[in-house]
């Protein structure tokens, strides 16, 4: 089976049949691999989503590299480090004119007239909490676009959980001590620096049972773009929606039925609240 090619304007009229508003802030997920084959590779993906957010629109993605010093791997240089979470991401913190975050974890890239406002300033919150780079796009009034992939791979879920208060955020990677500890280089080349981490975002497999729930409260709505489907949403209304559902059900993101192993132990965390009374299990 021959693929048809994707150009970047077919790309953008696709988008913006999904209505995104011209001048938004826009975090976008996504697989690249499952919108076809692109004419122009991820470069020209990228311009298509400017084409549609315009000279005022702001463009972010995630750039993680989940530099922990548990796992061997290299203190983060925000302008060296690859992005691990796919080749789009990976391209766009590279272009002209995109800033990058220093957070060694989770860091964003954005690229637009809100970029200083969503990636800069100091490491002074959790990965992916309250005064995060997603929760400055949701204070900005931002969407989300999830192209190719699911709720699984929301990060502004991992906010709500935050502003919802979930206790098993404090549950770390590293069970040898109360707290997970990423290293992070200040300049190329430096000396490696520590940066504790008390709130981490866990695993995200138990996130799809949201996709059927958030489509039906119409806070997400599904598109087709290129052979794939894409699903957009306010950044304001999900949090809105997810925290109230995390009150009432606090294992409802910890559900999976073959979760990981961090998962499984923050289950655990809340079952033992539970069982012994606490007021917010």
């Amino acid at each position: 089976m021959v693929r048809k090619p994707i150009a970047r304007r077919e790309l953008a009229t696709a988008l913006e049949a999904a209505g995104i508003p011209s001048g938004t802030v826009l975090v976008v997920h996504s697989a690249l691999g499952r919108i076809g084959w692109m004419l122009g590779g991820p470069q020209a993906a990228v311009r298509a989503l400017q084409d549609v957010l315009g000279p005022r629109g702001t463009l972010v993605m995630p750039t993680f590299s989940f530099s922990l010093a548990a796992w061997n791997l290299p203190p983060f240089d925000p302008g060296r480090t690859p992005s691990r979470v796919g080749l789009l991401t990976d391209t766009f913190w590279r272009m002209e004119g995109v800033l990058r975050s220093s957070h060694p974890t989770h860091s964003f890239a954005a690229g637009g007239p809100l970029a200083p406002d969503i990636v800069g300033g100091p490491i002074d919150y959790e990965p992916l909490g309250i005064g995060s780079p997603v929760d400055r796009v949701r204070q900005a009034g931002g969407h989300i676009l999830l192209i190719g992939v699911g709720q699984d791979r929301n990060s502004t879920v991992h906010l709500a959980e935050d502003l919802a208060g979930m206790p098993y955020l404090r549950v770390p990677f590293d069970g040898s001590r109360g707290y997970d500890e990423a290293w992070y280089a200040k300049h190329p080349g430096g000396e490696a620096h520590r940066l504790e981490i008390h709130r981490m975002p866990g695993s995200s497999e138990g996130f799809e049972v949201l996709d059927h729930i958030l489509l039906r409260q119409g806070i997400v709505t599904e598109h087709p773009v290129g052979q794939t489907t894409a699903r957009f949403m306010e950044s304001e209304a999900l949090c809105n929606a997810i925290v109230p559902m995390l009150a009432e059900n606090p294992l409802l993101l910890l559900s999976a039925s073959s979760g990981s192993e961090i998962t499984a132990r923050r289950r655990r965390h809340m079952e033992s609240l539970a069982a012994k009374g606490s007021p917010n299990p």
